[in-house]
């Protein structure tokens, strides 16, 4: 996405576009960081050929990481947090969930680095003893344009190994897990000049472009993308759902622990009191299980539309917690199950399938909502809705249903639209992230 900022206002244009790619190695699922690097240097060659770039500011899913050696090679692929590595290192009883959340306010998923990590340690521990650095997803990009090697805030309080509370990597806890610290690099916060891009990515123009440290974890990014009011919860729709509120220090205590929230790095000072829901992740492999059984092409306009037309009793819509609905490889028969489990009529069509699915994430959406104003006593007037699934009507009018709640919504690409804004900070345009979203783009209630 090329930013550019123009009379006050910032517009975004799209100049390339490229597949998160996985594959398969020694059975594990893998992401493909080669096909990543090749997107990145692509997208800079075309982004160039509009002018001199100033800067680049690169954000990610949170969570994964990939290891490096002496040399900068990867000791091994990264594995893909839906592989379920995770489950296993947890399963090593050495941290339960309960107490890495008490010390670091993360939430409580089997998918946060450090049991990925444990997982790794216990099947290939002569991994860990090759690695120079651990690089998570956006840092092992930004150590690929500049050669410096980073850990951005954001990201690093996704992992289960970070205290939030002083900012900083929580070294007891690496030590007691028989973690080799020097493997963590420094932490920097969002708007800090990682670096000038290296000679090899340098166009004609590019000798003072910079990498700037942005809201590396894209949800960091999409909730400052967002011109929040005080009283406004967000929604970022994407593979996942995630529904919190902006303070401005972590809250985790028993309320937290009990109800699935935990806490996230933000930009410019903030924290995010979040809860994962899952997402249009569902949608997505209900339209690759749909392709495979009936060999056709579907849009996701194709799906909406679907549901749009369908009539189907209230009592059908699936559990999105339910840990089968995680990884599925068909999801049509992980849905007809779930039905069947519990004596729901089953669905008939692509509709009711995309119905089942709907209800059941604005159930979850309402049910987190309700945590937020009950339990942490913070009255929602409104939430502000960001992500690509903001455009799906029929999740939005289901969710709206369902909380009771009026929906503003903020830019589709949000998470793009908050790493350019802190990217003016970087660069010194602007001075603070209130300042900074002063210039995005009005959208409608």
């Amino acid at each position: 996405m090329l930013g550019c900022l123009d009379g006050g206002t910032l517009s975004l244009e799209e100049v390339h576009r490229f597949r998160t790619a996985t594959y398969i190695h020694n059975g594990q699922l893998c992401w493909d960081a080669d096909s990543l690097y090749r997107g990145l240097e692509v997208g800079l060659d075309k982004a160039r050929r509009h002018g001199p770039l100033h800067s680049v500011g690169i954000d990610s899913w949170g969570v994964d990481f990939g290891l490096l050696d002496e040399a900068g090679q990867f000791v091994t692929p990264p594995l893909h947090y839906r592989n379920g590595h995770g489950m296993r290192g947890l399963a090593r009883g050495l941290l339960p969930l309960e107490e890495m959340h008490r010390l670091t306010g993360a939430q409580c998923l089997d998918i946060n680095t450090v049991y990925q990590l444990l997982a790794l340690a216990e099947r290939n521990p002569e991994l860990l003893d090759r690695t120079k650095s651990l690089l998570m997803i956006s840092d092992l990009m930004t150590a690929h344009l500049t050669g410096k090697y980073v850990a951005e805030h954001t990201l690093a309080s996704t992992s289960g190994l970070f205290d939030q509370k002083r900012g900083d990597w929580h070294w007891k806890l690496l030590s007691r897990l028989g973690l080799p610290e020097h493997i963590f690099p420094p932490v920097v916060m969002p708007g800090t000049v990682c670096g000038r891009l290296r000679e090899a990515f340098r166009g004609n123009q590019d000798s003072e472009t910079v990498v700037i440290a942005v809201g590396a974890h894209d949800t960091a990014s999409a909730v400052a993308g967002l011109d929040l009011a005080s009283d406004d919860a967000f929604l970022i729709l994407g593979s996942w759902s995630l529904l919190g509120v902006e303070n401005d220090t972590p809250i985790y205590d028993e309320r937290t622990q009990c109800h699935g929230f935990g806490n996230e790095g933000g930009v410019d000072g903030t924290h995010r009191l979040i809860a994962n829901i899952n997402g249009l992740y569902l949608i997505q492999a209900l339209r690759d299980s749909w392709e495979a059984l009936y060999g056709v092409s579907l849009k996701y306009s194709d799906i909406t539309e679907a549901a749009r037309k369908t009539q189907v009793a209230e009592s059908l819509r699936i559990d999105p917690n339910d840990e089968r609905f995680f990884s599925s490889e068909n999801m049509i028969h992980t849905i007809d199950l779930f039905c069947a489990e519990r004596e729901i009529t089953p669905p008939s069509g692509l509709g009711d399938y995309a119905v089942a699915i709907y209800r059941g994430l604005a159930d979850q959406v309402a049910a987190k909502l309700d945590v937020l104003e009950c339990v942490f006593e913070r009255p929602v007037g409104r939430i502000h809705v960001g992500g690509g699934g903001s455009q799906d009507s029929v999740l939005c009018e289901n969710i709206a249903m369902a909380t009771g709640k009026p929906l503003c919504f903020g830019a589709t690409e949000a998470s793009a639209y908050g790493n350019v804004l802190m990217q003016c900070c970087g660069l010194g345009i602007v001075s603070s992230l209130s300042d900074a979203r002063k210039l995005l783009p009005k959208r409608s209630v």
